[in-house]
């Protein structure tokens, strides 16, 4: 059968046949046109498909290196972070009472046994400035008072987190300074007041922390954190109150009964003091501690769900605080209390109160041994 009608084939003989070579070429220009559209369209279609592949490809790529980048940020920042907060020197000033050293006491022995110090460790200095605002170049003796010191000591071994409970009454030797800033020696006094001896901020706050030191036998403190009565209504409010029971009744607050703690009843509540009693600092820090755990179990699972939120409250307060934590410490610190953190175990010191007669002043007398065996359960780790 002819396939092609055009065409026209004259079978005059069987020796062969007439073709109309015209026909046929136009037939072949024009299957050959139409081969040709078919096969550009498609070749056409493969450039687009090849090109959407090739965008789709590059956005992959684009995020995987956004991915690969930020991750390898975040995991740089916690090396440093975590770097910036333990201790790889140790230079204490060993008490009389203990019985053999080395190494700045990272080895000691007492009452018959060798502990080691624990480099894990991460020491963190929060303190509660008396003002309603961190004083700006204040003049020496006039910069406030550090009425809550606690020193958090994160293991970034094990993710546990202990805290130790200073008195502010602790007597202990604080730097002095005058009014030009120069140093004058060293006096024996309430531990707050070291504060007092700086600018009100950077060298206050680096004036607490050496006093403090002091206190722990020079072991090192890491960072330091300090804020003023302003600032614990902001991170309070921050994170929609903190809820406790009180356990004594005092001010507005009643024992027993349930409370939501908003705006400037959180100062309040870790702030009140009836100074017609000269212990009623140890009430005081009950009622502190009671609230830092309770704040703390609020931040923490918000930092779980946000690293972020350390940062936001940090900021939000940042004109109420002064602290020399550097990003990545604050990294380091948020990432690892999201997936680790337990709870706070507050311990305390052991000590008596007694007037001081010159000056009316309380004074809280540590029992030395029983403040460093304190430390060795703190800091060190027995290993006989």
């Amino acid at each position: 059968m002819n396939k092609h009608p055009d065409i026209i084939i004259d079978k005059e003989d069987s020796e062969g046949f007439d073709v109309d070579w015209n026909t046929v070429e136009k037939e072949y220009r024009r299957s050959k046109r139409h081969r040709h559209h078919h096969h550009s369209s498609s070749f056409s279609e493969q450039r687009k498909m090849s090109r959407k592949k090739k965008i789709i490809l590059g956005i992959i790529i684009f995020f995987l290196l956004l991915i690969v980048t930020s991750i390898s940020a975040f995991f740089i920042m916690r090396h440093f972070g975590k770097k910036g907060l333990t201790t790889n020197t140790l230079d204490m000033n060993i008490p009389k009472f203990v019985e053999d050293y080395k190494d700045g006491g990272k080895t000691l022995v007492y009452k018959g046994h060798t502990y080691q110090f624990n480099e894990d460790l991460s020491t963190i200095l929060f303190m509660g400035i008396d003002n309603t605002e961190l004083k700006q170049n204040a003049v020496a003796g006039t910069a406030g008072q550090a009425d809550a010191l606690y020193l958090l000591l994160y293991n970034t071994k094990t993710g546990k987190i202990r805290t130790l409970a200073i008195n502010r009454d602790t007597m202990v030797d604080i730097n002095l300074y005058n009014e030009a800033g120069n140093y004058e020696g060293t006096v024996n006094q309430q531990l707050c007041l070291a504060f007092a001896y700086g600018d009100g901020k950077k060298t206050s706050a680096e004036n607490q922390v050496r006093s403090v030191q002091r206190l722990l036998y020079n072991i090192p403190v890491n960072a330091y954190y300090a804020i003023d009565l302003s600032a614990i209504k902001i991170l309070n409010d921050d994170i929609g109150g903190v809820s406790l029971t009180p356990n004594y009744t005092f001010g507005q607050f009643t024992k027993g009964q349930k409370v939501t703690l908003k705006g400037d009843m959180a100062e309040a509540y870790v702030r009140t003091r009836d100074t017609s009693l000269l212990d009623d600092n140890l009430r005081r820090m009950e009622c502190q501690k009671q609230y830092i755990t309770e704040f703390a179990n609020r931040i923490v699972p918000a930092i779980k769900e946000d690293f972020q939120v350390p940062l936001t409250l940090y900021n939000d307060a940042s004109d109420y605080t002064v602290s020399d934590f550097t990003v990545p410490e604050m990294v380091y610190l948020s990432s690892s209390l999201a997936t680790t953190y337990s709870g706070l175990d507050i311990v305390g010191t052991k000590g008596t109160y007694q007037l001081k007669k010159d000056d009316g002043t309380a004074q809280y007398l540590l029992d030395q041994k029983a403040f460093f065996e304190t430390l060795l359960d703190l800091f060190y780790e027995r290993i006989d």
